[in-house]
């Protein structure tokens, strides 16, 4: 190993750490927000074999009266119900996407002559990029949403599905294998894929 390259080992871990580091901050602090979205989504569904599932479904409108919701109904701390994977992905997620860029941009698309980097080729870089990292993190997506889930559950008196994260990856490994991990993956990834772009 050259000096060079050693160099540029120790940059690209500097700047995973940090990356990582700070999406999962943001993601800790935004967390609420994505877990309301979540039971927003799903609000219209009806369960008639439940009056209080129903009356749930029907009693929360809107983002800030479904948060309110979810801390009298559930509690302060379920607003960060699913938050590990969360932070699961963006560590997985960061450190693919960073890893696929640079290999588009140095092995496949290369630098010009001069050093530059045009436009197309950064755009098209960070578009498959943000793709191939959220193949590999879509697992903890999967994992993610259904945590979030697990508050309503209980409120419409239907049995717990998982208690960790870990409880989660095994569930669905035994279910539906490994394919079932991947489950969704489709929109998640045009999604990411979009967003990377969009930072270009």
């Amino acid at each position: 190993m050259t000096a060079a390259t050693g160099k540029r080992q120790e940059l690209f871990v500097f700047k995973y750490a940090l990356s990582a580091a700070a999406a999962c901050v943001a993601e800790t602090v935004t967390y609420p927000l994505d877990l309301t979205k979540t039971r927003l989504q799903i609000q219209g569904e009806k369960d008639h074999t439940h009056y209080h599932a129903q009356r749930a479904a029907t009693a929360h409108r809107g983002m800030l009266a479904t948060a309110a919701g979810i801390v009298r109904e559930e509690g302060l701390k379920k607003l960060w119900q699913g938050v590990t994977p969360a932070l699961y992905r963006h560590v997985v997620y960061s450190g693919c996407r960073m890893s696929f860029y640079e290999i588009l941009r140095d092995s496949v698309f290369k630098k010009n002559p001069d050093g530059s980097f045009p436009v197309w080729k950064a755009s098209v870089s960070g578009l498959l990029a943000g793709a191939m990292g959220q193949f590999v993190a879509s697992p903890t997506d999967l994992v993610k949403v259904q945590m979030q889930m697990e508050g309503r559950r209980r409120l419409e008196g239907k049995p717990p599905r998982v208690k960790t994260t870990g409880h989660a990856f095994r569930k669905i490994l035994a279910e539906a294998g490994v394919r079932g991990l991947w489950s969704g993956w489709i929109p998640n990834v045009q999604r990411a894929a979009l967003v990377n772009l969009g930072g270009q």
